[in-house]
């Protein structure tokens, strides 16, 4: 391996998941169960894998046919219906002290009377933060939010919820995701690692190769 292919092969064990955490949350994009196609869920239920409606629930449907979802084929939209006030968490492990990044995607559209704006919360160690996104299109659309938070326990709840009139907007969200931010140690110790090879490659490389004689040469 030439010492010039080194970055390469650091950005690929990154991108493998070398010093990144998996994501700590089940059923991110709300795919499962599948073969669903559309479902009012009520506060309290558990129909989504992983997943828990609070407050007055959420709507759950194949957004194929408006648009798409931000991954996969199934959204949830927290502006739920009828009933002002909608959400969905999930608890997930984690150690106290440790920094996470959270990214999720959020979409509406204007049609059926709404207004192609949208608001949610997101509700994480205990600290809320707003979101919004506008879409003047009869399509959703969708936009990516990020954010990084520090867990305070062995446990953290992340909420998605919208307190908007349902009847003037869609609040979908699709496409979540939780890891761990690696310590820098971990870098440090991954990039010595590769140097490190890259260093007894170039070794074997530059050491004097004797050849056999041939039959009659002296």
């Amino acid at each position: 391996m030439r010492p010039l292919l080194l970055p390469f092969v650091f950005a690929a064990a990154l991108s493998a998941g070398g010093v990144q955490a998996a994501n700590l949350l089940t059923n991110p994009g709300f795919e499962l169960p599948s073969g669903t196609g559309y479902a009012a869920l009520p506060g309290n239920s558990g129909a989504i894998a992983g997943w828990t409606t609070v407050l007055s629930g959420v709507e759950w449907f194949n957004a194929t046919a408006y648009g798409g979802a931000a991954d996969g084929i199934m959204v949830v939209d927290l502006a739920n219906y009828v009933y002002t006030g909608g959400g969905i968490e999930q608890s997930f492990a984690t150690v106290a002290g440790q920094t996470y990044d959270l990214s999720f995607s959020l979409g509406t559209m204007q049609a059926s009377g709404r207004d192609g704006t949208a608001h949610i919360d997101v509700t994480l160690a205990g600290i809320t933060t707003g979101y919004d996104v506008i879409n003047h299109t009869g399509s959703t659309a969708w936009s990516s939010f990020s954010q990084s938070f520090v867990a305070t326990g062995a446990a953290t709840t992340l909420r998605f919820s919208n307190t908007e009139n349902p009847y003037l907007h869609f609040a979908y969200v699709d496409s979540a995701s939780v890891a761990a931010v690696p310590e820098p140690e971990s870098w440090s110790m991954m990039l010595t690692g590769l140097l490190l090879v890259g260093f007894g490659l170039g070794r074997k490389r530059s050491a004097p190769r004797f050849l056999p004689l041939r039959p009659g040469k002296h």
